[in-house]
């Protein structure tokens, strides 16, 4: 019961986060569509006014593709073209060529930095489709395990084997909080990667260890053999999921770290872009 306690308050945490996330979203584009407004109500300095919410856009969309959506991308390269065509105009109205030559090297930094994410799409992509599996295969997992908890506890198991069944739906939680930090955080964090693979390697280890049997790390074999059909399901999850997915992290850990690098810095240079077109009246 404890257990279940823990996962509810777990998950309602979660979903307060989402709902924080999603009510700060409107007044960002609130702020986006009076900007607009205003910039269609102008008569000159279009281009200005028009590139100066640009630039709060593509940082914006910038934190969407990094969750790998393709749509996400789509619409960063969209505004990336757009960047493209207004930058030429506007530097013309910046007479300080200090500030002029900033501004085109801030462009030309944003250019880079979007570049990098349209060239990691696929691997953006693959770690949110990979997320999903891990994300509907996880709660699976720890329900069999819950279930195994209570029919171990009835049938007065050892209270060792008791505690290594809800050990395993906690490393299960570890998992899947780690796999939410890849696209979910405005920092891949290393850690999440390598969280995410010492911990799929420490559940796999230790599904194996109750269906074989091992002295080293102190399991001994289940052989209910309801306990063990359910302990099959869980390793048929780990060997079709979680490992698959524990292998894909390691092969492109490097290259999205990349893509964070980039987002980051796609927010310093738009920010300063931003900052420098309100000079422009």
């Amino acid at each position: 019961m404890n257990d279940r306690n823990n996962l509810s308050k777990i998950i309602i945490k979660n979903n307060k986060m989402l709902e924080l996330k999603s009510i700060a979203r409107p007044f960002l584009g609130i702020a986006l569509v009076f900007m607009l407004s205003a910039c269609s109500l102008m008569t000159t300095q279009h281009n200005v006014c028009d590139l100066r919410v640009l630039s709060l856009q593509i940082e914006r969309q910038s934190e969407d593709a990094i969750t790998g959506h393709l749509e996400y991308v789509n619409t960063l390269q969209a505004s990336q073209e757009k960047l493209n065509q207004l930058a030429p105009s506007v530097v013309k109205q910046i007479s300080n060529q200090y500030d002029a030559d900033k501004f085109m090297h801030n462009v030309d930094a944003l250019n880079a930095d979007i570049d990098v994410i349209k060239k990691n799409k696929k691997n953006l992509n693959h770690i949110y489709d990979m997320h999903i599996a891990v994300s509907e295969t996880i709660p699976g997992i720890q329900a069999e395990y819950n279930l195994m908890v209570d029919q171990m506890a009835r049938n007065n198991y050892p209270s060792a084997q008791v505690v290594l069944a809800k050990n395993q739906v906690f490393i299960a939680e570890r998992i899947l909080r780690s796999t939410s930090g890849l696209i979910n955080s405005k920092d891949y964090y290393t850690a999440n990667a390598a969280d995410f693979d010492a911990d799929v390697e420490t559940f796999a280890a230790y599904v194996k260890a109750q269906l074989e049997g091992n002295p080293e790390l102190g399991v001994v074999r289940v052989n209910d053999p309801e306990l063990r059909s359910s302990l099959e399901s869980i390793q048929s999850e780990v060997e079709e999921v979680l490992l698959p997915a524990s292998v894909d992290i390691r092969k492109i850990s490097r290259e999205v770290i990349e893509v964070n690098k980039a987002m980051k810095d796609i927010k310093v240079k738009s920010n300063e872009i931003f900052d420098e077109l309100n000079k422009l009246k």
